[in-house]
């Protein structure tokens, strides 16, 4: 989905800049919840070898000092993406998830293109185009099974 227009004010939850392995165990229980069958350990450290090479901005939101949700921003020029947003199980619901995504428009800054995918038929969807991202393209994926 590309980002076309200004998303409209959203909750007031205090959203910070924080070093990309703060959020280390939520990446891992994002992993755990879509794909709970594979161990985590060597994607998320290739995912981070590739991440500080291409200087990621990662944005969390705190409660009782932990994160419990968190966004990562990637630029490329003038053209990013919001590659991850993700708000643990037990925190969802009180506009966390808003106010990830609205904290990662803000940090695009000026780009000319803001992307951020998401499932045509995954509640995230609405939530993006409540925050001006539009459909850009659909694309599919099949599993071809030995």
């Amino acid at each position: 989905m590309r980002h076309e227009t200004a998303p409209p004010p959203g909750p007031d939850v205090p959203v910070e800049e924080v070093p990309y392995d703060v959020v280390h165990e939520l990446r891992v229980a994002w992993h755990r919840e879509n794909v709970p069958d594979q161990d985590p350990g060597s994607y998320h450290a290739q995912a981070r070898e590739v991440a500080l090479r291409r200087d990621v901005k990662v944005l969390a939101v705190r409660e009782g000092g932990l994160p419990v949700a968190f966004a990562q921003l990637e630029r490329d020029g003038v053209a990013a993406e919001i590659t991850q947003v993700y708000v643990h199980p037990e925190h969802r619901g009180g506009g966390r998830g808003t106010a990830m995504t609205r904290a990662a428009i803000e940090a695009a800054g000026d780009v000319r293109d803001l992307w951020i995918a998401a499932d045509d038929e995954d509640r995230p969807k609405q939530l993006y185009a409540r925050l001006g991202f539009r459909p850009a393209w659909t694309a599919m994926e099949f599993l071809r099974l030995p």
